[in-house]
This record gives C-alpha cells, sequence and structure tokens, in this order.
C-alpha cells in the first residue's frame, strides 16, 4: 500500500515567492503614503486659494521670495501626481526609458523645491533677529554650501541610478536594480543646515517664551516661532527617516517616506508663507522683508511687557510706506535712522499716526 508524501516547493523557488509577495506588501505600503501625500497637497491648495489669490496673486510687484513660494507650492502636486501614476495598478507596463528620466528628473526636481522652501525660511530667521548684516553672510553661506552639497550628490546618484533604472514587471512600477550608498546623503545634508535654523528659531523661542502661549501680544512672532518649530521638528524627522529607510529597509520601500515629505514640505513652508503675509497685511508690511524686523521690535517690547502690541506699526515703517511699497532687501532704512526716528513719532503723537495708516498692501 502506497503512501503519499505531501508536495513541497523546492527551497529557492519558495524564498523567490517570499520575497516577491513581500515586495508587494512593501509596494502597497509605498502607494498608501504616494497618495497620502498627494491629497495633502491637493487639499491644502483648495482649502486656502481665496488666501493666496488674496494674499500672493493679487500683488502687482513679484519678488524673489514670491517665486520661491509658487514654485514650492506647485511644482511638487505635478510631480506627485505622475508618481502617483509610476505607482499605480491603473496602467499598462512602463518602459525602462521613462523610469531612468522620471527618477532622475523627481530626484533634482526635489532638490531644487526643497531649496526654494528653506529660502523661505531663511528670510523668516534673518526677519526674527532683525536681518543683521553680519547673521545675513553667515546664513546665506551655509545655506550655499548646504544645498550646494546636496545637489552635487544628487547629480552624482542620478547618474548611477540612470543606468540602473528599469521598469519592474513583477511589481509593475519603476526600480533600480542597486540603490548607491551615497543616496542617503541627500537626505541627510540638508539636516544640518536645518538643525541650525531651528536652533536659531528656537532660541528666539525661549527669549519669547510668553508669545508662544499668547498670541494677541506680539501675532507676527506667534507665528514664526509656532509654524517654525513645528516644521522643524516635523521635516528634520522625516529626513532621518528617509535616510534610514534607504540604509536599512529592503530597496522596494524606497518610495515609502519620499513622497510624503516632498508632501509635508510644500504644505508647511505655503502655509507659514501665508500666515506671514496674512498678520502682516494688516500692518501693510511684507512679512519677508528687512521692514518686517522694525515691527518684531515693537511687538518684542510688548511681549516682554505681557501687553497686547500696538495696532500700527512705527512712524519711521510710516515714512518708508509712503514713499511706497518695499518687497526686497534694498533701499531700506538702516539701523540708526530707525533710531532716529523714534522721537519724531512720539512727536506726532499715536492719533495721528492712526489716521494716517496707508490703505494699500505690500
Amino acid at each position: 500500500m502506497s503512501s503519499s508524501q505531501p508536495h513541497t516547493l523546492p527551497a529557492p523557488l519558495l524564498h523567490a515567492i517570499q520575497e516577491l509577495a513581500a515586495a508587494l506588501s512593501n509596494i502597497t505600503k509605498c502607494k498608501y503614503t504616494s497618495v497620502a501625500g498627494l491629497t495633502i497637497v491637493l487639499y491644502d491648495i483648495l482649502l486656502l486659494l481665496s488666501d493666496e489669490i488674496r494674499l500672493v496673486w493679487h500683488k502687482p510687484r513679484m519678488n524673489a521670495s514670491r517665486i520661491a513660494y509658487f514654485i514650492n507650492r506647485y511644482v511638487p502636486p505635478v510631480f506627485l501626481i505622475v508618481a502617483n501614476y509610476q505607482l499605480g495598478g491603473f496602467r499598462g507596463p512602463l518602459t525602462d526609458k521613462f523610469c531612468k528620466v522620471w527618477i532622475s528628473t523627481a530626484s533634482i526636481t526635489q532638490v531644487l523645491t526643497g531649496i526654494c522652501a528653506t529660502y523661505i525660511l531663511v528670510l523668516r530667521v534673518l526677519a526674527l533677529y532683525g536681518a543683521s548684516r553680519n547673521l545675513s553672510i553667515v546664513i546665506y553661506t551655509l545655506f550655499t554650501i548646504s544645498y550646494g552639497i546636496c545637489m552635487g550628490i544628487t547629480i552624482n546618484a542620478v547618474l548611477v541610478i540612470k543606468e540602473k533604472a528599469y521598469f519592474d514587471p513583477l511589481v509593475h512600477v519603476c526600480s533600480v536594480k542597486s540603490t548607491p550608498e551615497i543616496f542617503r546623503f541627500i537626505f541627510l545634508t540638508p539636516v544640518f543646515f536645518e538643525i541650525l535654523i531651528g536652533v536659531l528659531t528656537f532660541w528666539k523661542g525661549l527669549q519669547h517664551a510668553y508669545v508662544i502661549s499668547h498670541a494677541s501680544a506680539a501675532p507676527m512672532i506667534h507665528i514664526m516661532l509656532r509654524d517654525g518649530l513645528i516644521y522643524f521638528t516635523s521635516v528634520v524627522g522625516l529626513r532621518l527617516w528617509n535616510a534610514l529607510i534607504w540604509v536599512f529597509l529592503p530597496q522596494s520601500l524606497i518610495y515609502l517616506g519620499i513622497y510624503i515629505l516632498w508632501a509635508l514640505v510644500s504644505t508647511f513652508v505655503s502655509r507659514f508663507f501665508l500666515n506671514i503675509l496674512n498678520i502682516a497685511s494688516v500692518g501693510s508690511v511684507d512679512g519677508f522683508s528687512i521692514e518686517y524686523a522694525t515691527v518684531r521690535e515693537k511687538e518684542r517690547a510688548a511681549a516682554r511687557q505681557g501687553t497686547n502690541t500696538v495696532s500700527g506699526v512705527d512712524f519711521a515703517l510710516q515714512m518708508r510706506l509712503r514713499r511706497g511699497p518695499h518687497d526686497t532687501f534694498d533701499d531700506l532704512y538702516t539701523d540708526s535712522e530707525m533710531d532716529a526716528s523714534v522721537p519724531a513719532r512720539e512727536a506726532h503723537g499715536r492719533s495721528k499716526i492712526a489716521w494716517e495708516e496707508p490703505q494699500h498692501q505690500v
């Protein structure tokens, strides 16, 4: 009497099936985070569109901060749509050429939009510290070095990836045969500069602890500190998470954090930009100009006393605004001119300033 033996698969084939199942499961997780990133960006654009039209689109002059805003706001959604198309299953097979071009272009573009986002944060820090010349030189030098290294690493990694990228028919997405180890530093390089920005913001937060919990005392500083600290803790954490993914997790998870990071950087910085312009529009001052630091000094004095800030801007700033709005760092009062204007402001009185508030918005 013969006994039937259970049929077992060969060990190599069983191992290959298990790896494929794990890869498909990992790709599904990447799809979820990619869809989440696109949803966040599109929802936030629609949610704040009316504010954006009022604060940004209706402004007659275009400057560097607004150009950086538009790039950071509208370039990531375009690429996130393509990313979801590439990861999605509702399409036919892709070509190796498409994968090579897509991975290379997306990598470089993500760094470029990151530069625009960080530039807006740099303007915030300069405004918090009064835009001193020495600090500006140090910040811009470190900013250039940090993202210069990041872009150099990205270009080097792209040259390697371009030769190894292909469409994987098993998992139905673009893949890379082997990921260069240098690619992890794309996420780590900006972290050091962002830590510096975060420390500078945190230091101002300690100096203005009252403002963080009492927004009415100094609303502009409150927005700068609150949004800056939220951005710092969130984005630095996400960058470190992406670096750890590239180092320790399987290659099928390389898309897990990239697109959600891209989406959150775009959303956080865009919201921060609009929040600052919204608060600054009350005083007819560009929230990303050196003139803004003058209002910040007034708020700092009010915050130290634990009282509400005055409604208008000071007399020197009024004189500048009568000569026309300024959206750049050029042709502004020096510190001595601002100090000399204080007696003149007191002589004119607060009521005269209130009556002569300029009606235009920067």
